[in-house]
């Protein structure tokens, strides 16, 4: 069990770095805002019925989008969401699905991790011609082809958004998504709170018989 709680205090520092970072306190009661100009010449084409198309050169941008701040909690969202790390979120699921855990934290916890899931599959508000893409595919895109530079095709990509001069609506979904999986990171550390409270209430009632009785998270 004391491997159990340092993984799961190890996990909870890394919140609360998160929670501490110009990036989570930026976005915690605001949301993100995309500007965007087409350049001239425009193309302006109607289908009538009201329906129309607007074609040219854009750029668009974010104005809150501070690469420092981004930089900093993508080096802890990789640790947190690579299944290999020792705190990731695939080792919490170890935990959280051991036999001797009850099942109501159990499911608490499953619950939540299905809900990221489902967002991070979930189509991005941006389109392409050969359909939408996905938030966890716009974030792989980003994060390995933008930021970590770490694979190449993911790169090119993440070229071509920049140079089509529509990266800010890239950009603004990608803060959106952050912000989305900070705030259930929080969860994830409170459902290890009272865990390890347990746990530890647990120890001292059985400390004279070195027995530990299951955790019990409310």
């Amino acid at each position: 069990m004391d491997d159990v709680i340092e993984t799961l205090k190890s996990f909870n520092a890394k919140i609360e770095r998160l929670e501490r970072s110009g990036f989570a306190q930026r976005f915690e009661n605001e949301v993100p805002e995309v500007i965007a100009k087409f350049e001239s010449p425009i193309d302006f084409e109607n289908h009538g019925d009201g329906n129309f198309t607007l074609g040219g050169r854009i750029q668009s941008w974010v104005p809150d989008y501070n690469e420092d701040e981004i930089d900093a909690v993508i080096l802890t969202y990789r640790i947190l969401t690579q299944n290999n790390d020792r705190i990731s979120l695939a080792s919490l699921a170890k935990i959280y699905n051991s036999d001797w855990f009850p099942l109501d934290g159990m499911q608490r916890f499953n619950e939540a991790r299905e809900e990221v899931n489902q967002y991070l599959d979930s189509p991005a508000t941006v389109y392409f011609e050969e359909g939408w893409i996905t938030i966890r595919s716009l974030m792989d895109i980003i994060i390995y082809g933008g930021l970590a530079h770490t694979n190449l095709k993911k790169e090119r990509v993440f070229n071509s958004w920049v140079s089509s001069g529509a990266s800010g609506f890239f950009k603004v979904e990608f803060i959106a998504a952050l912000k989305f999986m900070i705030s259930y990171f929080k969860y994830f550390k409170e459902l290890n709170e009272a865990t390890i409270q347990v746990i530890e209430y647990n120890k001292q009632l059985n400390s004279d018989s070195g027995a530990i009785a299951p955790p019990s998270v409310s």
